[in-house]
């Protein structure tokens, strides 16, 4: 490569070659319109004057309310009788073991990280059963809602527990140790 070319393979014009040219002069700036002349401020009308407001200036005086006239009565009807409002129906107590269920079900599903699984699973599987038993022999007491769910959760919290059991004895079988769990394939 010559020394007058560059990386491209263009030629460079030696500093020589084109002697030094001042910029062309600034073309003179524009003048701007003139400043519009713009009337007089318009004057406006003065403002009246109003009367002070009255001190101490007594209401004036509200006459009772006139009560409704009675619905007119139609022949062979009788007025309805004024009864007491319906009352609401007490609120069922919720099964504690239904309450526990969940509680062990959702830690379950929480903590699947830990050895937490395997306790709080089994232990929403076992509460769930017996809330719901308890829905189904007494109807007053609620919370089977809250049962099915635990029992859901608990299954799916075991199921969890039994398929990484036997994905590791399976890796432990085809790839010779457990760290495969752990820390995946390493090349």
């Amino acid at each position: 490569m010559s020394d007058d070319t560059n990386p491209g393979g263009h030629p460079v014009p030696s500093p020589q070659s084109q002697p030094y040219s001042p910029p062309p002069a600034a073309a003179p700036a524009p003048q701007s319109p003139p400043v519009p002349h713009y009337p007089a401020t318009q004057q406006y009308p003065p403002v009246p004057q109003y009367p002070a407001p009255q001190q101490n200036a007594a209401p004036a005086p509200y006459s009772a309310p006139q009560p409704y006239a009675p619905a007119p009565q139609y022949p062979g009807t009788q007025p309805y009788p004024q009864g007491q409002p319906y009352p609401y129906a007490p609120a069922r107590p919720t099964s504690g073991l239904a309450i526990t269920s969940l509680i062990t079900g959702i830690a379950g599903i929480v903590f699947s990280w830990t050895f937490v699984l395997l306790l709080a699973s089994i232990a929403a599987v076992i509460t769930g059963h017996m809330a719901l038993k308890k829905t189904r022999e007494n109807t007053a007491i609620g919370g089977r809602g809250m049962a099915i769910a635990g029992v859901i959760l608990g299954y799916a919290g075991v199921a969890f527990l039994a398929l990484s059991i036997v994905f590791g004895i399976l890796s432990a079988i085809f790839f010779g140790s457990l760290p495969f769990l752990l820390y995946g394939i390493s090349g």
